[in-house]
């Protein structure tokens, strides 16, 4: 196992929580900066929460804009950088581009990649938890969506998913990245995902049709014409796949109010739902 650590130290009392960058290698994928703080005591009730950066492949930003919110919880923050060099297409967890084209280095595949680094963390700080909670926002949503999908993983059992860009639907007459068909999707794996204590949540200013951010091809036009739409017509089909399969669904729905500092607010609705028991 090899794990560099930069020390990359924001906190002048050492024994504070701090901010720390590592380089992981530990799997044979190309390797990762990873950013994570610890709380100043582990004990059993300690979870790990992965924060996933957007876009901008800001992991660093991610950690720092949840720093002061987690000060005083009992978590490990955990921020993974997917590089653009290696990890272009990581919102899709590698599988395929965003006009459906597949990918043929399966080895890239980042479907497991959250457990590894789940199982690394739990060795290294010697963790009493069996499971983590998960937040993306932007196309870091769109990275936790697909996990929650296309992973074999189940030990999350609490995540949020903020302002995607696009959403890959439940529905097997359209293509991946859009929908599931021929992606082997279970019926275990659907109802396992619908159970889950998740939420998406929307700002209520992301009605921007021409966000130069925003993937604008026919597929996904279909879902909407903004980030506050998509996420809107995502949410009622999970609801009526629910219905219509008679399934558990734990889902919530939160339109956020963008005030003064629309990522602050944002951050505040998602950590006051992830870290309520924490």
């Amino acid at each position: 196992i090899f794990l560099s650590i930069l020390a990359s130290f924001i906190a002048f009392d050492l024994s504070a929580r701090q901010i720390q960058e590592a380089t992981f290698s530990y799997w044979n994928k190309p390797d990762i900066n990873i950013f994570y703080s610890t709380p100043k005591f582990i004990n059993q009730k300690t979870k790990i929460i992965f924060l996933i950066h957007g876009d901008s492949r800001d992991a660093k930003k991610s950690i720092n804009d949840w720093f002061q919110i987690a000060r005083d919880r009992n978590v490990v923050l955990v921020a993974p950088k997917f590089s653009d060099d290696f990890y272009s297409e990581y919102s899709l967890l590698m599988i395929s581009n965003e006009k459906g084209r597949l990918l043929n280095n399966k080895s890239m595949h980042l479907d497991n990649s959250l457990g590894i680094l789940f199982d690394f963390f739990h060795s290294k700080l010697k963790l009493s938890t069996l499971s983590y909670r998960l937040y993306g926002h932007s196309k870091g949503s769109e990275f936790v969506q697909r996990y929650l999908l296309f992973s074999n993983d189940t030990r999350v059992d609490k995540v949020a998913m903020a302002n995607s860009g696009f959403y890959t639907f439940i529905d097997d007459q359209i293509a991946f990245p859009f929908g599931t068909k021929n992606m082997n999707l279970s019926n275990q794996r659907i109802e396992w995902f619908m159970r889950l204590k998740g939420g998406v949540f929307l700002s209520d200013n992301n009605t921007n049709k021409m966000d130069r951010t925003l993937i604008k091809i026919r597929k996904a036009k279909k879902q909407g014409k903004n980030r506050l739409d998509r996420g809107t017509n995502f949410f009622n089909d999970l609801t009526r796949l629910g219905v219509e399969k008679n399934l558990p669904f734990r889902w919530r729905y939160q339109i956020v109010p963008s005030g003064i500092e629309t990522r602050n607010e944002l951050n505040l609705a998602v950590s006051d739902f992830l870290l309520e028991d924490l």
